[in-house]
């Protein structure tokens, strides 16, 4: 019995990991949408409407500003974006799944279900396969070309630049680094 705990309590913070990692991830979409909107010197205050928006409409949001504004962006958005729609799947399973909850049998696996289409498909889950789709997020957030690391900034930049071919010169953002201006 001591083991079944043991387990239950890995797998237990395994899904607390997954869920924490992926609401790093949402929040990092809502960041980034917030920067879609047209006056970027308010971006604080879109904040909060894109943090409301449902998961699909932030990713939408940035789909289709990436298409029409930053379309320098687009082979590695569309990368992130193919990450972001198989992780989002597995986070169903996760997070709305379980239809009864029980302590691990021998095998450690926990089934979860989501409705696809007219069937439910099952998912098996253990802690360590639970881990491997954490670990996958915690690579796009801060990864590679993360939305919350370098694509963060290689996008930031875009925009502002895009914000700043569009408006009159008081009006435009510089970057500085230690109190200089960074040329563009």
């Amino acid at each position: 019995m001591n083991t079944r705990l043991t387990e239950d309590k890995k797998f237990k913070e395994a899904v607390g990991a997954f869920i924490i990692a992926f609401s790093e991830l949402e929040y990092g979409l809502a960041d980034l949408g917030s920067m879609t909107e047209f006056n970027l010197r308010k971006k604080i205050d879109y904040f909060t409407k894109h943090v409301g928006f449902p998961f699909e409409k932030k990713v939408e949001n940035l789909t289709g500003f990436i298409d029409e504004n930053l379309v320098e962006l687009k082979p590695i958005w569309d990368e992130l974006k193919v990450e972001i729609g198989q992780l989002n799947y597995e986070r169903r399973f996760i997070a709305h799944g379980f239809i009864q909850y029980f302590l691990p049998h021998e095998s450690s696996t926990t089934s979860t279900y989501v409705k696809k289409g007219k069937k439910l498909v099952e998912r098996k889950h253990d802690s360590d396969s639970v881990k491997k789709l954490t670990n996958r997020i915690h690579h796009l957030n801060t990864g590679a070309n993360g939305i919350n690391g370098a694509f963060h900034t290689l996008f930031s930049k875009s925009r502002i630049n895009n914000w700043n071919s569009l408006v009159n010169d008081d009006s435009k953002i510089v970057y500085k680094a230690n109190n200089e201006i960074i040329p563009i």
